[in-house]
């Protein structure tokens, strides 16, 4: 663990370390939300929301958050938000998947939670930056406080970064089991279900599990692909299979794919993606053939594969 070393990107980003009311998000709140806010606009700034949402004060502004840092909504113009394009066909009128019971809408509300920097830090930060299999709460805790500390414009305290940190695990980990009162904190965030962390032996310490992915369906691997791609210099036709496998931000390190199971993820790409990997001399390369494919697309095609 002490490898980690602080990390940095850009010193003008700004990270983000909090704005969750301390809860993970929970399985009706990203449908409803977004429905809502399609009937209401103005849904965050009444005075009823509370009734509109059926939760607590603090549970509508964590709604709130994570909306927003999931890309369900838009930030708002005159208190008055608006449902993005991806919001409404997922979670609108005849969405896609309305009810959240599809496990690949699971695995893209992932990658839109850990794929940004700028907005959960700590969700991108540990999964595609944070080199260790394994970690304990404080040495997270302190390798974040101290990647913080080389960006200028954030400001966190250890307080706040120990409440992000307790909101990150609960995210992928399961409420204790052997509990008998069962109360609103005890509900578990759907990507627990993803398996993509476990605590070993209740001792404090995790582990991130990094293997073969059997629930993550070959297009929201493709999405992820896809939109990891846009984020690069324009133009670059192809990626080495280390980077993919290993950079900040990349699909790899986001799905914790195992060197075997991204190899199988690349090989089972259908021909109309464009992509290729190639194995020429030892040097493992992904290339771009094409460029007439869309992340945005990419989920058409899967959710219209689901409703066959």
């Amino acid at each position: 663990m002490n490898a980690n070393k602080p990390f940095m990107m850009l010193d003008s980003q700004k990270l983000s370390f909090s704005g969750h009311e301390t809860f993970p998000f929970r399985y009706g709140w990203i449908p409803k939300g977004v429905q809502q806010v399609l009937q209401y606009d103005d849904l965050f700034a009444r005075g009823d929301a509370v009734v509109i949402l059926g939760v607590g004060k603090n549970m509508v502004q964590s709604i709130l958050y994570w909306t927003k840092v999931l890309g369900m909504i838009n930030s708002p113009t005159r208190g008055k938000y608006v449902v993005s394009d991806l919001g409404e066909k997922l979670f609108g009128e005849d969405g896609w998947d309305p009810y959240l019971e599809d496990p690949g809408t699971l695995w893209l509300l992932h990658w839109r939670l850990t794929s940004r920097l700028e907005f959960a830090s700590t969700w991108y930060l540990a999964f595609t930056v944070w080199n260790s299999a394994e970690f304990t709460r404080l040495n997270l805790e302190d390798w974040l406080l101290k990647t913080a500390k080389q960006y200028p414009s954030t400001r966190v305290t250890t307080s706040s970064l120990h409440r992000d940190v307790d909101v990150f695990l609960r995210t992928y980990i399961p409420a204790d089991s052997n509990r008998t009162l069962m109360t609103e904190d005890t509900f578990d965030c759907p990507l627990v279900e993803l398996g993509l962390i476990e605590e070993i032996e209740k001792n404090g310490t995790y582990r991130f599990m990094r293997g073969s992915k059997s629930s993550l369906p070959d297009l929201i691997f493709l999405y992820g692909l896809l939109d990891y791609w846009g984020t690069l210099p324009q133009k670059q036709d192809a990626i080495s299979f280390e980077k993919l496998l290993h950079s900040a931000g990349s699909p790899g390190g986001i799905f914790k794919l195992s060197e075997n199971a991204l190899v199988d993820n690349l090989e089972n790409l259908p021909p109309w993606s464009g992509l290729v990997l190639d194995d020429t001399a030892g040097m493992r390369t992904v290339f771009r053939r094409s460029r007439n494919i869309t992340p945005m697309e990419v989920l058409e095609r899967y959710y219209q594969e689901q409703r066959v």
